[in-house]
């Protein structure tokens, strides 16, 4: 915005913006502990399922390989299977979008709770080539690929309708802690218990019962906290901020009335007016998308390869303490967003996680000999883990760049381009490029992908904030400061 156009701004809306402080004001005083337990922490909750299917079938690969693509492609056809539901995120992400910024965004997150809630569990249920059989196997890979496309649609509304509708309810002033639930409950937190009932299956069955039923119990436990959602959502109140973009409609349409025109919907609004917003979104989460993905777990599963005597239950333990490290210390991380603004805190998190950390931690990892793998693996699962606190920013960062009437969508979009497809295809990725980019190369196939995502968000955070400068982009539409 000019100058002169925010001088214009004051001089014709003093009275209006004044109101708006006092209502914000207001709120923050009035947001009780119930508040905040009744309101965000369902919206919040609701990504730890979302996760949690992830999580699961990322810790039982081996099982899931053994079960449905021994005959499939193996390993890569497993990771293919993880990586198509990335693939619909994006698509899931324009439909509940669409969905959200039109009918509201309790609606959206009631359908995408429920329709994750039964992918998850239904994955539990297929027929494999271990049981019952082969002819049967192959229905079961089938089915198994329909549900994660589904997992996929429905999980692509339902992080950005919760980081959309806490950021509409939350006291500006508290907005980075408040989204930091989504952490807690969501990335993070639904990893670490994932990690602990599968290591506490794996250590209290043997191998042949995890390969032949034990893999399933994860998934029916999801029916316990996603029926405790489904129950609290119904009572969560639309977002003031969704009603009164529903009062503007109206009014815009009964002074429209009886005159020709066509009313744009959120999509159309997006590719009209917010083209370079989506831009450098989407490009400056795929940092995270790599890092969450690629050191995290698929970097112990390569130490596994490279040393036998590393066991499943040490590989899931380690992978387990990575998340439970930023699941304790992200309400740290939102604090300081509200403190130091979400640009700059993201713009850390891009530096540490996706230009300094990757090429050392996989050289070291490549480098460890059988008697040090194991340690070394549980020590640099410490670097990873508080590195990955930082990427709790993330949420109040792209959730900045588009204003109400689009800001489902643009979040939905832009998230599961970044996140989704760049962070969903990094494993597969890196199984591609381990022949020409061995472990013990000096950069390796998951440093080189972790590398190449944190050049890509670093270079859309420096356009971002030279087009801003140019006055060409708004990064702010909730809080301008601090940023």
């Amino acid at each position: 915005m000019s100058p002169v156009a925010a001088r214009e701004v004051d001089i014709e809306d003093p009275e209006e913006r004044i109101e708006d402080t006092e209502k914000n004001e207001q709120k923050a005083k009035t947001l009780s502990t119930q508040d905040t337990i009744m309101m965000i922490l369902p919206a919040a909750a609701g990504s730890f399922i979302e996760w949690y299917d992830f999580a699961i079938y990322s810790y039982i690969s081996p099982y899931i390989t053994a079960n449905f693509f021994e005959e499939l492609g193996g390993s890569v056809g497993t990771w293919a299977g993880f990586g198509i539901t990335f693939l619909f995120r994006p698509l899931g992400g324009l439909v509940f979008g669409y969905l959200a910024d039109t009918l509201g965004r309790k609606c959206a997150m009631q359908i995408t709770i429920a329709t994750m809630l039964a992918t998850s569990v239904l994955q539990g249920v297929l027929p494999s080539f271990v049981w019952p059989g082969k002819g049967w196997g192959w229905l079961g890979a089938v089915l198994l690929l329909l549900l994660r496309a589904l997992q996929g649609l429905s999980a692509g509304g339902e992080l950005a309708t919760a980081v959309v509708y806490i950021s509409e309810v939350s006291p500006k002033h508290a907005l980075g802690l408040n989204l930091s639930w989504l952490s807690v409950f969501g990335a993070f937190g639904s990893w670490s218990v994932a990690s602990l009932i599968v290591w506490a299956c794996e250590r209290i069955l043997d191998p042949q019962a995890m390969n032949e039923y034990g893999w399933r119990i994860p998934y029916f436990i999801a029916l316990v906290p996603g029926l405790i959602i489904v129950y609290f959502r119904q009572y969560l109140e639309e977002s003031s901020d969704f009603e009164d973009l529903v009062e503007a409609r109206a009014e815009a349409n009964r002074e429209v009335d009886g005159k020709t025109g066509s009313k744009k919907g959120p999509i159309r609004e997006i590719l009209d007016n917010h083209k370079l917003g989506l831009l450098v979104a989407s490009m400056g989460s795929a940092c995270v998308g790599a890092f969450w993905f690629v050191p995290t777990f698929y970097g112990p599963a390569l130490l596994q390869s490279m040393h036998p005597n590393i066991s499943a239950s040490s590989v899931t333990l380690s992978e387990g303490m990575v998340y439970l490290i930023p699941t304790v210390s992200a309400p740290l991380i939102g604090m300081l967003v509200d403190k130091w603004g979400a640009g700059k805190v993201y713009m850390l998190t891009v530096i540490l996680c996706g230009i300094i950390l990757p090429v050392p931690l996989f050289y070291w990892w490549g480098h460890l000999s059988d008697r040090q793998a194991s340690v070394g693996m549980f020590i640099g699962q410490v670097a990873v883990g508080l590195c990955c606190a930082l990427t709790t920013s993330i949420y109040a960062w792209i959730v900045e760049f588009f204003p109400v009437e689009v800001r489902v969508t643009g979040v939905s979009v832009a998230y599961n381009i970044g996140v989704g497809v760049f962070g969903g295809f990094g494993p597969l990725l890196c199984a591609a490029l381990k022949g020409p980019l061995p472990p013990w190369g000096f950069i390796s196939a998951p440093a080189a992908v972790s590398l190449f995502c944190g050049l890509l968000s670093l270079a859309a955070l420096i356009l971002g904030w030279v087009l801003a400068a140019q006055g060409k982009l708004q990064l702010t539409h909730i809080r301008e400061c601090p940023y």
